[in-house]
């Protein structure tokens, strides 16, 4: 495969505003306030407690040898895939951590765990959108499952406990309290970030009229897909219609099909991420043709005109 320059550096530029995010809150609203932290910053977090290492030091260290043994085990693209990452993250945090107008930038510690897990999800969901890595915690499970098959998610999970529980005796109760808080929040966030204008609204459609409520959604432009079912309660054979269509969509498509036949079952959903034509990506198409016969798919359509 061809590699990509000018990709490349939009998916660093991401990664790098990303990990910027992640420090910031690390720096800011985390350790100012002695709240558990996880990933590396965890082990940061405990060298200076004990040794008086600084935090960001001790994460640029540990992040270079998960790096070096990223790149002995699994060869140079996984390498280069978290380079960024394994690089900018600490120089952020150390740049953070030195300025003194951003420490303690809220009274109140509560306020801090929010802040702390809104930024840090965002930064998170940025990287992990755009298909990148902070590096760090990251390398140890993704070699595990390259080489011996373990599930990431599961060990993921493990390494962040494990973290979070070796700081446990550095830490007092509200500094726990506020830690999960923080966890807590990042998370929610960090998902919504990764899905967010990724998703939309799938439509089931029953109607005896089902093919004429099919036409009038092609007419005006919103590609279905029929199914052919059985009633469960008479047995009776009957075509189903379904349709994924944005949230600003939803009524038109709604309003449609009930205009064609009131009685008509409509089961709506939400779908968290959709990917093809219309959505991820737009296919030139031709107008709508009533005969099917003479109907072509977009991307013949894509490949005729380009």
């Amino acid at each position: 495969m061809k590699f990509n320059f000018r990709k490349f550096l939009i998916q660093a530029a991401q990664i790098t505003v990303g990990n910027a995010l992640s420090a910031f809150a690390i720096a800011c609203f985390v350790l100012p306030y002695d709240m558990v932290a996880s990933g590396i910053s965890g082990f940061g977090r405990m060298s200076h407690y004990y040794f008086g290492f600084s935090v960001s030091g001790t994460v640029l260290v540990i992040n270079i040898a998960l790096f070096i043994l990223g790149w002995v085990c699994l060869g140079n693209r996984f390498a280069l895939s978290i380079l960024v990452g394994s690089l900018t993250f600490p120089l952020f945090l150390d740049l953070f951590q030195n300025i003194a107008a951003l420490q303690h930038l809220v009274d109140d510690p509560l306020l801090a765990a929010i802040c702390a897990g809104i930024v840090d999800g965002l930064g998170l969901g940025i990287i992990i959108r755009c298909g990148g890595s902070t590096g760090g915690i990251d390398v140890p499970p993704i070699i595990l499952n390259r080489k011996f098959g373990v599930k990431v998610a599961p060990l993921m999970y493990m390494f962040d406990m494990l973290i979070f529980l070796i700081q446990l005796p550095i830490t007092k109760t509200n500094g726990i309290i506020l830690g999960l808080l923080y966890a807590i929040i990042y998370s929610i966030v960090m998902n919504r970030v990764i899905v967010m204008d990724q998703g939309g609204m799938q439509m089931f459609i029953f109607s005896k009229n089902i093919d004429e409520i099919n036409e009038r959604l092609l007419e005006i432009g919103f590609g279905t897909t029929m199914f052919h079912a059985t009633g469960g309660y008479l047995r009776e054979p009957q075509d189903v219609c379904y349709c994924v269509v944005s949230s600003r969509n939803l009524n038109r498509v709604k309003r449609e099909a009930l205009a064609i036949d009131k009685k008509a079952f409509i089961s709506i959903s939400s779908a968290s991420e959709v990917n093809g034509n219309g959505f991820t990506m737009l296919l030139r198409d031709e107008d709508y043709n009533p005969d099917p016969t003479h109907r072509r798919d977009g991307g013949e359509i894509a490949e005729t005109k380009l």
